[in-house]
């Protein structure tokens, strides 16, 4: 690999319209990596944003976890003279 020294040396060697096509090239490969890189950020900034948010139909214990306790606990046993349950 060459050093950056030699690749200025080549440079320097370059007619003037290609010099200016290079610094076009260098600046484009600039803009690209700094454009993926904020775009990279906008996406995490969105899945962060929607952190926590998400719902969903399915019906599992947990989310109806106090109409299952309450069937559970329930006391069943009638009162004798009333026939109400307690």
């Amino acid at each position: 690999m060459r050093t950056v020294e030699e690749i200025v040396e080549e440079i320097n060697l370059l007619p003037p319209q290609e010099r200016l096509r290079l610094i076009e090239k260098v600046t484009v490969c600039g803009q690209e990596e700094k454009t993926a890189e904020e775009a990279r950020l906008a996406a995490l900034d969105a899945f962060l944003a929607l952190a926590g948010r998400a719902e969903t139909d399915y019906s599992d214990v947990a989310s109806d976890k106090y109409k299952h306790l309450a069937d559970i606990y329930r006391d069943t046993h009638e009162l004798p003279e009333t026939g109400l349950c307690r």
